[in-house]
């Protein structure tokens, strides 16, 4: 006992020495891993500067008076006279289609109306005929009303008796029936011929133009495109099929497709920055010039074209470009898109984070938030 009393003091000292120890290592540990973390951390300074605001889009090269060349009717393409890059000039013929049923009705027509055309003339063998048997009838009517005139008066001075005089009547005037009838079915016959041939010419009218849609033209002059399709391929207005596209290589525009959000910012005659992968080091320049009302609902852009002057590079139609809009230039405190978020960035100051709500321009440039209020200039914030 007297031994364990004298060592109790020692262990005491021991355990207070363990954990003096302890607590110091506890330290170590948590500022390796202090030290550890804040290097880790990335952090950013913020300053102000200037910064181009821009609108990215990409696109291609179009010309302002390109047109998509349809068919208006169905058949097999019979013959192609072009390929791409052909100048054309306006109505000539691409292509035609086989058109072997809408000829043959032509020629129907065509020679109804000959037939028509030839009855109707003064001098045919159809009204010779006709005038003939009108002459006779009006012959034979006029004798007999001679005879009925005659009978009349010696009637009249009872030398004949009623029965001659009613029956000669009846002659006189069944024969002047017969001479009115044959008046009205000539010229009955003369009016539906009449109405006939001009039904007859409108159709054919109506013919030749059908006839001439199968002959695809080109409505501009310019050069050739795209060819779509091949002879032999059957084509149809329902189907949509594109045959052509014609253009002029002196009228090009350059088309963006911008995002729709971004709509109400663009403007015409805005500076607008392109680039060609076919020319890497070079930047071209142009305006906007027109900005479409309506934008595509499934692609979600809005189609904005500008003139870019291409210094005489050669282009190619549907080129791909990339472009930047130039809204105008702006002064102030910027972060990253990254470091925001719902209303807040970090801020590293004297070795702690601190989490702070800042006030910004809800437009993003190139990836960057403009702080209207929250950060000083020279102020350290985490970048994820």
């Amino acid at each position: 006992m007297g031994l364990l009393h004298k060592l109790s003091p020692l262990f005491k000292k021991r355990k207070v020495v363990a954990l003096i120890i302890f607590l110091l290592l506890i330290g170590v540990i948590a500022g390796v891993f202090y030290i550890r973390n804040k290097k880790d951390l990335n952090l950013l300074a913020v300053e102000k500067k200037k910064i181009v605001r821009s609108i990215y889009a990409s696109g291609y090269i179009d010309s302002s008076d390109s047109v998509s060349i349809k068919t208006q009717v169905s058949g097999y393409i019979k013959r192609i006279y072009v390929k791409e890059n052909d100048s054309v000039s306006p109505r000539q013929i691409l292509a035609e289609l086989d058109r072997d049923v809408v000829e043959e009705n032509l020629k129907e027509v065509s020679a109804q109306i000959k037939i028509f055309t030839e009855r109707l003339k003064p001098e045919s063998q159809f009204r010779r005929e006709n005038e003939r048997l009108i002459a006779i009838k009006k012959e034979e009517m006029e004798n007999l009303k001679n005879i009925y005139e005659r009978r009349k008066k010696l009637y009249e001075e009872e030398l004949v008796s009623r029965e001659h005089m009613d029956d000669i009547k009846k002659k006189y005037e069944i024969s002047k029936l017969d001479y009115e009838r044959q008046i009205s079915s000539y010229t009955d016959s003369i009016t539906t011929m009449q109405l006939n041939l001009k039904s007859l010419k409108a159709r054919e009218s109506s013919l030749r133009a059908e006839l001439d849609k199968y002959f695809i033209k080109s409505p501009i002059g310019g050069k050739v495109l795209r060819k779509f399709v091949n002879e032999g391929e059957y084509v149809n207005p329902l189907s949509n099929n594109l045959l052509f596209t014609v253009g002029n290589m002196k009228n090009i525009e350059t088309v963006l497709l911008v995002d729709e959000e971004y709509g109400p910012y663009i403007k015409n005659n805005m500076k607008v920055l392109i680039s060609l992968d076919s020319y890497p080091n070079e930047v071209f320049t142009g305006f906007i010039k027109s900005i479409e009302a309506q934008s595509d609902r499934s692609q979600r852009t809005l189609k904005v074209k500008a003139d870019v002057d291409y210094k005489d590079k050669t282009v190619i139609f549907n080129m791909t470009v990339e472009g930047n809009i130039i809204l105008d230039e702006i002064e102030g405190i910027f972060v990253p898109v990254t470091a925001y978020k719902d209303g807040y960035v970090e801020v590293f100051s004297k070795g702690k984070v601190e989490k702070r709500q800042v006030k910004i321009d809800n437009f993003r440039v190139n990836g960057q938030y403009r702080v209207l209020e929250g950060l000083k200039e020279g102020e350290r914030i985490i970048v994820p």
